[in-house]
């Protein structure tokens, strides 16, 4: 077939004929030449044919994979960002069906804010109304690249239906005592009108979002008791289960500091409702109290003195005596604290006489006192004062937020009774819809309430809302059971789904949000509704997508592109072309206030949306920084054309083959080529499937995946024709390029299984293909059992010796089989020596590879050189060993 001009005026007629063809008919490639134009037919034709996208919980025989990206706040406009997490996820998740897994990747929105509330007052239209029409366009972008996400399950956070679960999840810890209000001094942004966490001040002491100087203010708010889970969340980071965590570990670690210690909470005895939280790191101090020092700005010290006695007392529980405060800075604070328990010592004795604190060598209270720490710490925890494990750092979380557009704290206060929960039945307390912008303190009519307990009727609703993180802070268990109307999730299908498999979502939620909804997890788990306490197994944190800036050196002025002439690429040397000024280059987050962004929406239009997810996994690791540039492109592109041609050129040759035209018998040269075909499928295949499956470098599996292409296309003509090799390898590939490309590879699938004569053609063929389904009906391609896969032997962490075992051996190795093989190789033995082995550990990946390491004494091998200690010695003796490695076949 010759080639033809697919950019030609009849190129709907021509062209794409064969998309109207039925099924029955022989379908071709219709020019060699893939285009744009041609791409984007192709996506049109298999738009939402590309898999059942729905996680279905009647089948329990699948085993289960809950993928999840952090799901985005509807700014109403994708950016790359959105692009490079959803497609990562869809990646695995397509790449788990493949594997028979019963997916959930479910997708919502993080709808509350002051994002969407500033637009709307500035558009004076309901909040609510502008973040619908946002949604509505977010949505459409999304289908556009083709994210196989479960829309049954979406939801967004403002909706009722899910606020009132958030509201039902904020009773259950006010009524164990983890939700409490009380006096703070908080960060207040006057512009925006609201608190602010210390996250959200930069270091200049401005507002991170509106730019204003913040305040200090004193205000009266809500927290929840984080802090009794520290100890929990702390020892949690230990737990095994968890995956690829690394640094992010760190950062949790560092956040929540060591728990080494115990807060209490001691009320004043002139207004017991009032407390002062002290921490030590032993409970007994508490009964060697002999005053408490506060720092000035502790807000106990109203007159803002320093070096003073204050008038109020405080309290002890455990001993009955009452404490005097004074305010000074000359004591050694707890780090993070602004108290300070001054025990009976010469030190704090000296300075008690310095504010002229009578004191008694002998103390009645205390000689009645005899608990011991652990006393002490069990009789804080029935009071509910303190007692729990904590760093010195670390604060409760304050969840009170002054604006309008957020999830109303379901409180009511009586006069009478004080602050009441609004009864279940009662919830959601729903925002006013017939205001735009106007806070709940001055909406006379929803303010008003009756008091749940007493009935008295004049009482006031709380005004205060809910944090946004409060509302991500579960958001991944509702998706689990998005449509029950009578609880927060089906216990039943919590503990089959949880937890998370794979969590794909930015560094910049690694601290708070991944703090926050841990802890959720750890208390609904000590209520017996989750089956762990740890709600993310494996975290897969992305790194961002970076955009070229141009900024002018004399006055920081950023400038675009075009207004930029590059005169030294490679020493990143530019000149404003206007005015000849020297323009630094740099590789920063895209933004527009950098005029560095790019919308996905023209890529997309240009070269299609399967290309442009492979650009954005090419290249580089999803956890690493991808610097967006069009001299990237070429790659991807030139692979899709390899791959388009390739598939061209096999229909071609088999439309050759007829009953006067039968298979020449084979040649030894054509045997030795699909021997080289078969062996390139399982080392690719191998290769690939660990990338997605192990390690997630989705780039390497490209890359992996690219190396069968050029192995297919290495083929001659007679191979290429009658090769059943050559036929499995090219299903193996467009398999395996289904995940990323979906539009691409089916595409490329109905041209396979439509080409005339095939050599396989049962249904399943004894490669596990089935021919009369689509490729997303497929199975993810196995290795042959006959193929040699490598345990790789290493003394110390250097590698040594390679072992090639077949698969079906390899995949079956334990530990100790292992150890047992290896050190039957006389290779191995002579590199180990007479050294006692000490330690050794064994790692197996099924079907890819593993690696056995021996730990032994230091030593000087036989051949005088010294056994390498680690992975971390110098880079060419590492190169040396390499080259060096013997390879051993085990049958």
């Amino acid at each position: 077939m010759a080639a033809r001009n697919c950019g030609t005026d009849d190129s709907l007629l021509g062209v794409f004929v064969y998309m109207t063809l039925s099924r029955s008919r022989m379908k071709r490639p219709a020019c060699r030449e893939l285009t744009s134009e041609l791409k984007h037919q192709m996506e049109q034709k298999w738009q939402n044919k590309v898999g059942d996208y729905r996680f279905d919980p009647s089948d329990t025989a699948k085993p289960k994979r809950y993928v999840l990206a952090m799901f985005p706040y509807p700014s109403g406009n994708l950016h790359m960002g959105h692009v490079r997490v959803y497609t990562i996820s869809d990646a695995m998740a397509r790449f788990y069906r493949l594997n028979g897994a019963n997916v959930l990747h479910p997708m919502g929105w993080d709808a509350f804010g002051l994002p969407a509330e500033n637009a709307a007052m500035q558009r004076h239209i309901p909040a609510d109304a502008w973040t619908r029409h946002n949604i509505g366009e977010m949505r459409k972008q999304l289908e556009m690249l083709a994210f196989s996400f479960d829309w049954q399950r979406e939801f967004a956070t403002c909706e009722p239906e899910y606020y009132r679960w958030t509201q039902q999840l904020f009773l259950m810890l006010f009524k164990d005592g983890l939700a409490y209000q009380r006096e703070a001094m908080v960060n207040w942004d006057p512009v925006d009108q609201t608190v602010l966490a210390d996250e959200q001040v930069d270091d200049n002491g401005c507002s991170w979002r509106s730019g204003a100087k913040v305040e200090k203010k004193v205000l009266r708010q809500w927290f929840i008791r984080t802090t009794s889970f520290a100890k929990p969340l702390l020892d949690g980071l230990s737990d095994p289960g968890l995956e690829d965590w690394k640094d992010i570990i760190k950062l949790q670690r560092h956040w929540i500091g060591e728990c080494d210690g115990y807060t209490f909470e001691l009320p004043l005895k002139e207004d017991p409702k009032a407390t002062v939280s002290v921490w030590t790191r032993d409970p007994e101090e508490l009964r060697r109290v002999l005053f408490i020092a506060v720092n000035p700005s502790n807000l106990i010290n109203n007159s803002k003195r320093i070096d003073c006695l204050l008038d109020v007392s405080v309290q002890n529980p455990f001993t009955g005596k009452t404490h005097p405060v004074v305010v000074t800075e000359s004591v050694p604070f707890p780090e993070g604290c602004d108290t300070y328990l001054a025990v009976d010592n010469e030190q704090n004795r000296s300075l008690a006489s310095k504010f002229g604190l009578s004191l008694s060598s002998d103390d009645p209270a205390s000689e009645k006192c005899s608990l011991s720490g652990e006393e002490v710490v069990k009789r804080a925890l029935v009071k509910q004062i303190g007692g729990h494990s904590v760093s010195s750092k670390l604060r409760d979380w304050l969840i009170s937020r002054q604006r309008f557009w957020g999830t109303p704290i379901p409180i009511i206060h009586c006069p009478s009774c004080g602050p009441m929960p609004v009864p279940e039945h009662e919830l959601p307390v729903r925002l006013p819809t017939d205001s735009v912008g106007v806070p709940l303190a001055q909406n006379e009519h929803w303010l008003q309430a009756s008091c749940p307990s007493c009935q008295r009727m004049n009482c006031r609703r709380e005004t205060d809302t809910m944090d946004t993180f409060v509302d991500s802070s579960w958001y991944f268990l509702r998706f689990v059971d998005a449509q029950n109307r009578s609880a927060m999730f089906d216990r039943t299908l919590a503990h089959r789904l949880m937890p998370v498999d794979l969590y794909v979502g930015g560094k910049e939620h690694a601290v708070l949000h991944l703090y926050y909804a841990r802890f959720v997890a750890h208390y609904l788990h000590s209520k017996g509704l989750l089956p762990s306490s740890e709600p993310f197994k494996r975290l897969l944190v992305q790194g961002m997508v970076m955009g070229r800036s141009y900024r002018v050196v004399s006055n920081g002025k950023y400038i675009p592109a075009g207004e930029v002439e590059i005169t030294d690429e490679k020493s990143n040397k530019a000149i404003e072309r206007a005015t000849g000024e020297p323009v630094t280059m740099l590789w920063e987050k895209m933004s527009k206030s950098k005029l560095n962004g790019v919308d996905p929406l023209e890529v997309l239009r240009e070269h299609g949306c399967d290309t442009l997810r492979l650009i954005l996994l090419a290249d580089v690791a999803p956890t690493s920084h991808r610097n967006w540039s069009e001299a990237t492109f070429p790659g991807i592109l030139n692979w899709q054309k390899r791959l388009w041609l390739t598939m061209h050129d096999f229909r071609e040759h088999r439309a050759t083959i007829s009953s006067t035209n039968p298979p020449p018998p084979p040649t030894q040269e054509f045997t030795e080529h699909e021997h080289k075909l078969w062996d390139a499928r399982n080392y690719f295949t191998a290769g690939a499937t660990f990338n997605y499956r192990h390690s997630h470098q989705l780039s390497v599996g490209i890359s992996k995946m690219q190396g069968l292409t050029n192995a297919i296309r290495r083929a001659p003509a007679d191979v290429v024709a009658y090769g059943r090799q050559y036929e499995r390898a090219l299903a193996a590939q467009i398999i395996m390029l289904a995940p990323m490309a979906p539009h691409f590879a089916a595409e490329l699938w109905e041209q396979l299984v439509s080409a005339p004569h095939r050599v396989e053609r049962e249904e399943p063929t004894p490669s596990g293909l089935r021919w009369g389904g689509a490729v997303f009906d497929q199975r993810w391609p196995e290795i042959d059992e006959e193929f040699p896969l490598d345990l790789t032997f290493k003394i110390n962490g250097a590698e040594c010796c390679i072992l090639k075992i077949p698969a079906e051996r390899f995949n079956r190795l334990t530990h100790q089989q292992s150890l047992d093989l290896a050190l039957r190789q006389e290779p191995i033995l002579k590199l180990i020596g007479k050294r006692p082995l000490r330690t050794s550990d064994f790692t197996l990946y099924p079907s890819c590879e593993a690696i056995l390491n021996v730990d032994l004494d230091r030593a000087v091998a036989e051949d005088g050189e010294a056994v390498p200690k680690s992975k971390k010695d110098k880079k060419d003796k590492k190169a040396k060993k390499k080259k060096s490695l013997q390879v051993l076949h085990i049958g």
